[in-house]
């Protein structure tokens, strides 16, 4: 391409920028005549939901105790007149309908017509309020209150098998207090927590909300209500819960064994317990009392208070328990033990001990083949001084033993004493 060539297609691009430049210019020239023209149109506009804005509310909670309740709107629906350029400034967020607080003293209701204020820039010289949804606003300065309330609650769950919630829950703190209009608080009952898990099989321990609820148990409209704890810790006890059997220790004496001679009977035969699991585990039966075998012939009968492990609670209601022992296999027969098989051991050596009892009724019990072989003569009664407390002359009447010489398999049944006569050596 020629020296000539290029600088003609040089100047052809030259001459083509000019005039895009050009068009530029004339555009952006009548856009401007366009807007400028238009701005200073009058028309209309609407905006809805402009809030309504409560001016020195919080100055009168402080200085007055007075709160606003049953206000009957929060916005208005407004249509403005004017031009363009002003109502283009105008939004929602910037245009609002003020009441002025500060000349109310008293509770009350109240109606009074709101001032509408706009954005900086904007006054009401510049347009006109065409179209209003509302022109005043109605609500109540009602008395601000304080109240304590209690808390309380209910476990409407379930518990897995074997455990058992306990009939009521723990709270921390055992009252709340919260504070709003007195129409509104005055309507609080109490502060409610429900839990409704199921299958617990531990204690439940943890922070939770709460509902207000009135006297009837029905939910009081809390949007106004201030609460100074908004949870409180509540504790759900879950206790173990078991059968336990009940029993008696028996001491083995004339000749009956428990394990061969006795009917035990119990009744109730076991209680249901519930605790804290460690205990109830560790719990395998309650011992009502010790009963001695020696001590009766054929039957006993008693009754005794069941008596449970610390901490836990007997669920089946009963409190005492009634035992029949009744000795099987066995035969008693009454036997003399003769004067001559009366004796004292362990006598003070200061002291001479005189036998004044001549004979002693004993009760034998053993199986019948065996009590038919026993001879009178095979009874002894041994009277043991040696832990007779400060011994001094006179008439004694010591706890004595009976020995069966030669019948190992017969014992004897009951308590016996001799009477003795000590006298100081000579």
């Amino acid at each position: 391409m020629s020296n000539t060539t290029i600088k003609k297609e040089k100047k052809r691009l030259r001459d083509r920028n000019g005039l895009w430049v050009l068009v530029s210019i004339l555009a952006a020239v009548i856009l401007w005549l366009y807007v400028s023209s238009t701005e200073g149109v009058e028309v209309t506009r609407s905006l809805t939901n402009v809030p309504v804005v409560f001016l020195g509310e919080e100055s009168l909670r402080d200085s007055r105790d007075l709160i606003v309740t049953e206000q009957d709107r929060t916005s208005v629906n407004l249509t403005f007149s004017g031009k363009r350029r002003v109502l283009s400034q105008l939004n929602n967020n910037n245009v609002s309908a003020v009441i002025d607080l500060s000349k109310l003293t008293t509770d009350g209701r109240y109606t009074v017509a709101y001032e509408l204020r706009y954005p900086s820039g904007v006054t009401s010289s510049d347009l006109s309020v065409i179209e209003r949804s509302a022109d005043v606003v109605n609500f109540y300065l009602d008395k601000l209150s304080r109240k304590t309330v209690e808390v309380r609650g209910d476990f409407t769950g379930t518990t897995a098998e074997g455990y058992l919630a306990e009939d009521y829950l723990e709270f921390d703190p055992l009252v709340v207090t919260i504070s709003g209009p007195k129409t509104a608080i005055s309507r609080v009952d109490s502060a409610y927590v429900s839990i409704t898990r199921e299958n617990v099989d531990r204690t439940l321990q943890y922070s939770t909300t709460y509902d207000l609820l009135d006297a009837d148990g029905e939910a009081v409209d809390d949007s106004q209500i201030e609460r100074e704890t908004d949870e409180v810790r509540v504790t759900l006890n879950i206790l173990s819960t078991k059968m336990v059997p009940l029993d008696v220790t028996i001491i083995d004496g004339g000749g009956a064994t428990r394990a061969d001679n006795t009917s035990i009977v119990i009744e109730p035969s076991g209680v249901l317990l519930a605790g804290d699991a460690s205990v109830i585990d560790s719990t395998t039966k309650l011992i009502l009392g010790t009963i001695d075998l020696s001590l009766f012939a054929t039957d006993y009968s008693a009754t005794y208070n069941i008596v449970i492990p610390a901490e836990t609670e007997n669920l089946t209601g009963v409190s005492e328990a009634s035992v029949t022992v009744s000795i099987t296999g066995l035969a008693t027969k009454t036997f003399s033990v003769l004067q001559d098989n009366i004796s004292c051991i362990n006598v003070p050596e200061e002291y001479t001990a005189d036998i004044i009892t001549q004979s002693l009724s004993v009760t034998v019990r053993a199986p019948q083949e065996i009590l038919s072989q026993i001879e009178d003569e095979n009874l002894r009664a041994v009277a043991d001084l040696s832990d007779a407390a400060a011994l001094s002359p006179g008439v004694f009447n010591p706890t004595t033993r009976i020995y069966i010489d030669g019948f190992s398999e017969a014992g004897v049944v009951g308590d016996y004493r001799i009477y003795i006569m000590l006298n100081p050596v000579m």
